[in-house]
């Protein structure tokens, strides 16, 4: 072995003595020192917990304190209300009345008297006298219609005179209808001639202020009629009745020719109050 290698183990042995001989001064110092007295462990004493606090199994609700009760503002200050014009509404017309007649159908008629009605004729002959057919005119006859088949609705009123001269007569009736009221006469008639080539002249009208008899009286439509016409209406003008409150209806027969049998009948006379012209 070579001096050099002696030398590095020389070397090495030198530095472990030096080692082990401060670990062995390091245990032999510490053996000969007294103990050093360690700190002692603090006690952990526990704090005291708080003790909870108990709460009610119900919150009780805190009664609300009353509050003043506040006299209600207006939303608005209060306006003056104008008083409204009123509306025009246009007046309903009333609805058609009948003004009652006395006995309209003609029940109970007797020779030349007729309940409820009064009668009137043009009578420029008699017999004995001369005789004109186109112009005279006998003196007419008011019965109960002879015959059952020329009833217009039961018993009906017949107008007739003697053979081959010729009958112009009227009926009226004057009746209460309040003044300014508008009313309208209508009668149901029909007329019977021997000879078809003759008729009627038959007519219904009304004197809108009540007169005693048919002078004033203004008459509706002129019917011409015979029994192949059947039964007609015959109606008046429609009239306001005037300030004495009074109305007189009246009904017109005349025949065309004289012939040697005629006759007219009149049956369900009727006035009605009609809605007025000018609502």
């Amino acid at each position: 072995m070579s001096s050099k290698k002696w030398l590095v183990l020389g070397a090495l042995a030198l530095a472990d003595l030096l080692v082990f001989g401060t670990l062995a001064f390091v245990v032999l110092r510490s053996w000969m020192s007294p103990p050093v007295a360690s700190a002692p462990t603090p006690t952990l004493v526990p704090s005291p917990q708080p003790t909870p606090t108990v709460r009610p199994s119900r919150t009780p609700t805190p009664a609300p304190t009353p509050r003043p009760s506040r006299t209600p503002k207006p939303t608005g200050l209060p306006t003056e209300t104008s008083t409204p014009w009123p509306t025009l509404t246009a007046t309903v017309p009333p609805t058609p009345a009948p003004v009652s007649l006395e006995n309209p159908t003609f029940d109970g008629i007797l020779e030349n008297s007729i309940p409820g009605w009064q009668t009137g004729a043009f009578v420029n002959w008699a017999g004995g006298e001369d005789f004109d057919a186109a112009n005279s005119y006998a003196t007419p006859r008011f019965h109960q219609a002879d015959d059952p088949r020329q009833w217009i609705n039961g018993p009906t009123l017949q107008i007739d005179t003697v053979p081959w001269v010729k009958l112009r007569a009227w009926v009226y009736q004057t009746v209460n209808v309040y003044p300014g009221s508008r009313v309208q006469f209508s009668v149901r008639a029909f007329g019977f001639v021997a000879d078809t080539a003759s008729r009627y002249s038959l007519k219904a009208g009304l004197d809108p202020n009540g007169g005693g008899g048919c002078e004033a009286a203004q008459w509706g439509a002129e019917r011409l009629v015979n029994q192949d016409d059947g039964v007609v209406e015959l109606v008046s003008p429609e009239l306001v009745v005037g300030p004495a409150g009074r109305a007189t209806v009246c009904m017109f027969a005349e025949t065309q020719f004289a012939q040697v049998y005629h006759a007219a009948f009149f049956d369900d006379a009727a006035l009605t109050t009609l809605p007025s012209a000018n609502p």
